[in-house]
């Protein structure tokens, strides 16, 4: 099988969201790799509706030699018109937040969640080849008797991130959180900390929660504000919206911690993030948190406020501790970037040329 062209699908694209920035690094890889190829989503940042970057799924059109890769979390007309198509297919599977978590913001969106983790069982055995990015993501398909399962950890482009030199300037530790504002996110409980931390250990520290917020859950954000202003907490707490790469990196820079409560990942990409600019990780073990930090950072099950804010106060004090827990974490990441996740990509397309 003459494989010329690879295209990419998903439910929606928008940079700075994980799914789609690994979509844009498996493009600059099969592209170095001689495989051209465009990206394909239903729903599309507003921002990009005029770029080339991506295009509406419907005006894929199939020619001999395309293979697809299509990319499932949430439910959305794109896996059908996948299914439909004539190319081979692989699918990576991101994992698909429990519905619950939305109920009380969002039944639209609850219906279109739910929907995607039911409709699980009619991709099974529709594709040449799944790929899972971690290990709790591969055991979910398992548990489905889904078959060919390959673990694929997210694929990431670390040559757009970038060290430089910060100057902190006003005296406060800089804790932060990064990922958009969703119920399993949990940045309720991060509020709930700052209000303990502020009252029993430290006054002098910034909690920035970094990501943005869709129209489906602005009543979650509303609740996250009132939140804010109730503990008094307006200077402690701080939302940033949506950010570019530049000013990712800037949060980045200045952090002296990386906070998360997050009781759903599938991965969590700013925990390599993290690790890469040598921020302390602590995080409740969710999801993927465990097969990610893989004993990097330091992880907890209980959602115990006071030994966590006990916990942090040291991190953040003790410098022999922290240079303890970025060891760690540096050996981690070592770990993730020697097992080059791109050569599992190339060696199922190899494989596929080879039939």
């Amino acid at each position: 099988m003459i494989i010329k062209r690879i295209h990419q699908f998903a439910a929606g694209f928008n940079p700075g969201d994980a799914i789609s920035n690994e979509i844009l690094a498996i493009r600059t890889i099969l592209e170095n790799n001689g495989f051209a190829g465009n990206i394909y989503a239903k729903n599309i940042g507003l921002h990009l509706k005029d770029s080339k970057t991506v295009k509406k799924y419907y005006k894929y059109k199939y020619s001999p030699g395309d293979l697809i890769i299509y990319h499932h979390s949430i439910h959305s007309t794109v896996s059908n018109f996948v299914l439909n198509s004539l190319a081979p297919k692989f699918m990576i599977y991101h994992n698909v937040t429990p519905h619950h978590f939305f109920e009380s913001y969002d039944l639209k969106l609850t219906h279109y969640v739910k929907k995607g983790r039911e409709e699980l069982k009619n991709l099974k055995d529709k594709f040449m080849c799944y790929f899972a990015d971690s290990k709790y993501n591969r055991e979910e398909l398992n548990s489905l008797d889904f078959t060919n399962v390959h673990i694929l950890p997210i694929i990431y482009d670390f040559q757009k991130l970038q060290k430089k030199e910060s100057v902190k300037k006003d005296g406060f530790k800089n804790i932060i959180f990064v990922g958009r504002i969703a119920p399993n996110k949990k940045q309720d409980d991060l509020i709930r900390f700052a209000k303990m931390f502020k009252d029993y250990f430290c006054d002098k520290f910034k909690i920035h929660l970094v990501g943005y917020c869709s129209k489906e859950l602005n009543l979650y954000k509303e609740e996250l504000d009132y939140m804010v202003k109730f503990y008094q907490l307006d200077e402690h707490v701080l939302f940033s919206d949506y950010v570019d790469d530049d000013k990712l990196q800037e949060y980045y820079q200045s952090a002296d911690l990386f906070i998360s409560m997050s009781e759903h990942e599938g991965f969590c990409v700013p925990l390599i993030e993290s690790m890469f600019y040598e921020i302390p990780i602590l995080a409740y073990q969710a999801g993927a948190v465990g097969d990610t930090l893989n004993g990097a950072g330091i992880s907890f099950n209980q959602k115990d406020f006071l030994k966590i804010c006990e916990l942090v106060h040291i991190i953040l004090k003790d410098q022999d501790f922290r240079n303890e827990i970025i060891n760690s974490q540096n050996k981690r990441l070592k770990q993730f970037i020697d097992s080059r996740p791109e050569s599992i990509l190339l060696e199922e397309i190899g494989r596929l040329q080879k039939i």
